[in-house]
């Protein structure tokens, strides 16, 4: 009777210790946040240690780069960031001559995102001596946010994001 009653007790709470431990979200290319460095090494190949590693406004450092990633017909380079070790966002980037450009590649990334995520949760697009253009999804709880940004006519910039950020900042509420 005793040995029913644990099986019992180990049944019902499995579930719940499954829950505690469950997987942290996706972020991009089979990374999850909270990977290691080799982790992702292992997870993504041909990564590289930049030699001039950015830093994020949060303290976040890029460990690894993998360059000349194709999407969309264009050509971008994802940086690994790491705090503590442990990854919390990677970013995609590519360089276009002006906002123009930069907003072909963010018309078809955000289709290419709809189709995958569904419509997204905010979408704004700004033109001004600085052009911004930004679309945000939610996955679980992995943020992907879609960002083109260029002052007047100069060279713009578009990044991908894939953080936990805002779902992070939701569990304080």
């Amino acid at each position: 009777m005793k040995t029913i009653l644990r099986l019992l007790l180990v049944l019902t709470l499995l579930p719940l210790a499954t829950a505690a431990h469950a997987e942290e979200p996706g972020l991009w290319h089979g990374t999850r946040y909270g990977m290691s460095p080799a982790q992702v090494k292992a997870a993504v190949p041909h990564l590289s240690v930049p030699a001039k590693p950015s830093r994020l406004a949060d303290g976040a450092v890029e460990l690894l780069r993998l360059d000349d990633v194709e999407i969309a017909q264009n050509r971008f380079a994802a940086a690994f960031y790491f705090k503590g070790n442990k990854l919390t966002q990677v970013t995609l980037t590519v360089s276009k001559r002006n906002f123009d450009e930069a907003m072909i590649v963010f018309d078809d990334l955000t289709g290419a995102l709809r189709s995958k995520y569904g419509k997204e949760l905010t979408r704004t697009i700004e033109r001004d001596k600085l052009n911004r253009a930004d679309a945000i999804w939610m996955n679980g709880r992995t943020n992907i946010d879609v960002i083109a940004m260029s002052v007047g006519e100069h060279e713009a910039v578009l990044n991908i994001n894939y953080q936990v950020r805002v779902a992070q900042d939701a569990d304080r509420l």
